[in-house]
């Protein structure tokens, strides 16, 4: 097994409102430009004669996402709406680099649960509408396997088509 740096085209993000995950798969937003998972803990010193002893606070993870925004994107749409409802929200981040030892459609990840915090939209007159989001997760993640569909995987990828006149 040799170190090599992971990619971050390898790691996606899933995602839903949790109130739909008896009834939706967890999709991905199109064009995912980059993710970022922020953790901070913070410390509080007390001094004794001995020395100081430090006492750790839970830790505080955010997660921030940027992608171009692709029209009719209904998982986009689904996270706007439980944005503006201050509803719970499910991620999960899949490294796709690997397949577990339990199936081909098994990846590592880290599930979370959460709130969307902020929804930023940017529109440059000689740029793509870039949308960047945030989202404040509730306890610290747990780690897993997840399934990844091909679906999941692909979600801009076009098909296959014949040379011949389609219909």
């Amino acid at each position: 097994m040799s170190n090599t740096p992971l990619r971050g085209a390898n790691r996606i993000m899933l995602m839903r409102p949790y109130s739909l995950r008896h009834e939706a798969t967890a999709g991905r937003m199109a064009f995912q430009t980059s993710h970022e998972k922020s953790m901070t803990r913070d410390a509080e010193a007390t001094i004794t004669k001995d020395g100081n002893i430090n006492s750790l606070a839970d830790l505080v993870v955010e997660y921030s996402l940027t992608t171009l925004m692709a029209s009719h994107d209904a998982v986009r749409e689904k996270m706007y709406e439980a944005f503006l409802d201050g509803e719970l929200i499910e991620l999960w981040d899949i490294d796709k680099t690997e397949p577990t030892m339990t199936g081909g459609d098994q990846f590592p990840a880290t599930y979370f649960q959460g709130y969307l915090t902020e929804w930023s939209e940017s529109a440059g007159a000689e740029d793509s509408v870039e949308i960047s989001l945030s989202v404040a997760i509730n306890g610290a993640g747990v780690r897993g396997n997840a399934t990844l569909t091909e679906d999941q995987a692909t979600v801009v990828q076009y098909q296959f088509s014949d040379t011949t006149k389609t219909g």
